[in-house]
Order: C-alpha cells, then structure tokens, then sequence
C-alpha cells in the first residue's frame, strides 16, 4: 500500500521481500567500561560484516524481483500519485452538492462625504467596520453536478485500471529480463562444459602424445579448440553480466549491491487441449484492465455528454446571509452597535441560457462524437486482445513442438559426441571430427535452453490471460 490510499484495488504486495539491512539497529546502547569503545567497535564491524555476508548470500526469486519493483519503481509511483489526485477530485465533486457558507469582514477608512451609522451625512473621517455571513445553494442546474460525480467515478476507476497495466507492464519487463539472465546462465554453464570437455580431450590426447599412439599435431590442434572455448566462455560471462547489469538497473538496486537469481524450477508441460481461444478469451476480457479501461473511459466519456446536455436547462439558486457594522461616528459601543446594525436576506435566483453563440450545443455535438470514438475504441480493444490470445494459445503451441524437437536433436547430439569421443580415445576418429560433434552438441544444448526458456515465458503469459495476475510466479 502506497502513502494510505483507502482503494482496495492498490492494497496488494504486501508480502514484499525488504531488500536493505538498516544498519543502525545493530548499534549498541549499553554503557561501557573506560577502554570499551573498542570493543564496540569491533562488535559493530562484526555484525557489519555478518549482514555483508548474508546479504551476498541470498538469491532473488523472480517473485522478490516483481515484489521490489512494484513498490519502488518510479513510473509506479508516479501512478499511485495520480490515483490519489483522482481520489481527491471525486471527494471534491461530492461536496459540490452541498451549499457553501463564507465569512468575512470589510474595513473602510473614508475622507470627505460619508454616511454615518445613524444615515446622516458627514465630513469629517469616518472609520466603518462590516461583518458579513453568507451561504448559498444551487437547487437545480441539470444534474450537472451529479452527473459530475459519476464523471469523476469513472476517471477514479479508468486510473485505477491504468495503474493496473503499469503493473503489468513492469511485471512483464521483468519476466523478460529475468529470463534473459537465466538463459545467460545457461549459455555460460554450456560454455564451461565445453571447455572442460576440451580440456578433458587435450589431457588424455598429451598421454597419447606420451606413449607414441598420437602425433603433437593432434595435441596442439585441440588446445587451439581449447583456447577457443575459452574464448566462448568468456563471451558468455559478459553477457551474464550484462544481463544481471539490466536486472539490477530495472529494479534500481545499487551499483555496489550483491545480486544474483534463483534457479527457475522446472515447469510441465500443458495439455494444449484445455486452451479454447473463445474460453480464454472471455475470462481474458473479464480480468485484464486493458479493457475494463477502455469500459470505465466510455462511462465517462457518457457522463460527460450528460453534463453537456445539463447547461442547457435553467438553474435555480438560493442565496442566505447576514451582516452588521460598527461606525466610529456614532457613540453607541461596538458591541451594541454590531446588535443594532443586524441585517438578514434570503434571496433566489433563476438563469434560463437563450442564446450563447451555440457554445452549448457544439459541446453537446463534440460530447457525442466522443461518446461514438470511444464506442469504436472499446471494439479495438476487444479484438485486439482476441487476437494477442490466440496468438498466445498460437505460440504455446509452436514452443511446445519446438521444445521437443529441440528436446529430440539435444539427445541424438549428445549420443553422437559419446561416440565420437570413444571413438577419439581408440584412434579411430581425429580431432576434427571430435570437433564437429561437440560443436553440434553445444549447439543442440543451446537450442534446448533457448526454446525452454521461450517455452516458459508464453506459458506464464497465457496463464496471466486467464487469471489477470502473476500469482502462478511465486
């Protein structure tokens, strides 16, 4: 919850991870003996070093990642600002209805010609002193002001809905940056195994040279590959880093600051029988805010034609109020004076708009083509969200076979490098050939990584189509 905003809808994340240790609470209060401030010292560097340690330690879930960048992301908070403005103008609207009352007092100082407390005339300065208490009311203006609330209604609900993608949106990115550094994981574990491979192969290829079974060239041409995979794994550590760099910057942790992820579990495959486009879709359109904004934007859109339409009835309005004064001609006291002078009116009026230049009526015309765009906008965004979920359902489908297939290449390449490599150690196969199966492999291992990952993403999506949260995360 953000700065106490009363809307059920924002009152969420609240298990948040707290991703900074307070120093100051490790600091100690007991009194110590003359030369003990050493000790305190020493305590308060121990314990510092101890929370340094934890905190190098721990590894971010992906559902601590989305936790800590909902509640300090700017953007977002930026939109809970607006959601308060919202609340605000709704409660302003709201005491429209009710009349106003005002206070207040006037002090004239006049030279020459004045009238007196007593309606005489005088010459001479004269000092006048007026109280005034005022309310008025207006009885009836076209629902204008009615219509208005459920204006600001609608604009409160379409800003709430608004921050509701922001969220998604944050969330999305960070699914997408999260996974970017899994992969980078993979690549550079996929890396280090072929440059152990390698290195296995060069160690038991110098025995060889050894004993007289291989020549140096054979040697010398696997630690080429050696040095190669060397370079491989380096490439691939930088761009681990690169991505930790990106996750780190989106959740604008410190530049300083430890960080490293959490392993992804793994995830089973989904039957692609149960998804139904017409199915997901209808529960899509029920849950997701993009169109349960564009709905609140047409109510508005809506409110606002009938307060266009309200200017053009009369509007009624009353008027109460009471005043005094105190005059420094007269010689009555001031408290007797301000009793004496008293006056009390009760007035209404009434205003009927004849002609005004057709302002009324082109505002009313404008309103009502408003009302029809909105109308087309709200059937945008109904078929643009079927076809993001059939695409969805669509994509699962392709990411599914790709896996697979990726699944079905990873073990013929590993089987065929077992064989290649035996066939090394025997002498019936060069290093080439050992070459070419490990980079098949490496690259078969690659693909299987990649189309899981991409696997993983687009089944997460269409869970979120159906649900409209991130919960299946955690």
């Amino acid at each position: 919850m953000y700065r106490g905003i009363e809307i059920e809808k924002i009152k969420e994340n609240d298990n948040h991870i707290c991703m900074y240790i307070d120093q100051n609470k490790n600091s100690i209060t007991s009194s110590y003996p003359r030369g003990g401030w050493m000790v305190k010292v020493t305590i308060i560097i121990g314990l510092l070093f101890f929370n340094s340690l934890l905190w190098s330690q721990e590894t971010w879930k992906i559902g601590d990642c989305i936790d800590y960048a909902l509640e300090h992301n700017l953007d977002l908070n930026l939109k809970y600002n607006e959601v308060e403005t919202g609340q605000v103008t709704l409660k302003e609207s709201k005491t429209q209805l009710y009349p106003d009352l005002n206070m207040g007092s006037g002090l004239d100082y006049n030279f020459g010609r004045a009238i007196t407390g007593d309606n005489t005339v005088t010459f001479d300065p004269t000092l006048s002193n007026n109280y005034y208490l005022i309310s008025s009311f207006t009885l009836f203006q076209g629902m204008v002001k009615r219509n208005n609330i459920k204006y600001q209604d609608f604009l409160l609900k379409a800003k709430l809905e608004e921050l509701e993608i922001e969220k998604n949106q944050l969330v999305t990115r960070i699914l997408s940056s999260y996974y970017t550094v899994l992969y980078s994981k993979g690549l550079t574990e996929v890396a280090e195994s072929q440059l152990s491979l390698s290195q296995q192969q060069f160690e038991r290829m110098l025995k060889f040279v050894e004993v007289g079974k291989e020549s140096p060239i054979a040697a010398q041409d696997l630690k080429s590959q050696m040095a190669a995979d060397q370079l491989s794994l380096t490439k691939a550590e930088n761009q681990l880093n690169k991505a930790l760099l990106e996750l780190k910057q989106l959740l604008r942790l410190n530049a300083s600051q430890s960080f490293d992820i959490a392993e992804m579990p793994e995830n089973d495959f989904t039957i692609l029988s149960e998804y139904h486009i017409e199915e997901v879709y209808t529960m899509a359109a029920e849950v997701l805010p993009q169109l349960k904004k564009q709905e609140f934007l047409l109510g508005l859109s809506e409110r606002d034609l009938k307060i266009a339409k309200g200017y053009i009835y009369p509007s009624v309005g009353m008027q109460i109020g009471v005043n005094s004064g105190f005059y420094s001609t007269s010689d009555i006291n001031f408290m007797k004076q301000i009793e004496n002078n008293q006056n009390q009116w009760i007035g209404a009026s009434v205003r009927i708009p004849i002609f005004n230049q057709h302002q009324t009526t082109s505002r009313i015309k404008r309103k009502r083509i408003a009302v029809n765009s909105q109308k087309i906008q709200v059937e945008k965004h109904r078929e643009a969200l079927y076809i993001e979920v059939w695409n969805a359902i669509e994509d699962l489908g392709s990411a599914e076979k790709e896996y697979k297939s990726s699944e079905e290449l990873y073990d013929f390449s590993n089987l065929n490098l077992k064989n290649v490599t035996k066939k090394l150690e025997k002498g019936l196969a060069n290093t080439t050939e050992f070459e070419t199966a490990k980079q098949r492999f490496i690259s078969a291992k690659a693909n299987l990584l990649k189309s899981k990952m991409i696997y993983i993403m687009r089944s997460d999506m269409l869970e979120f189509y159906q649900t409209g949260h991130w919960a299946h995360l955690y």
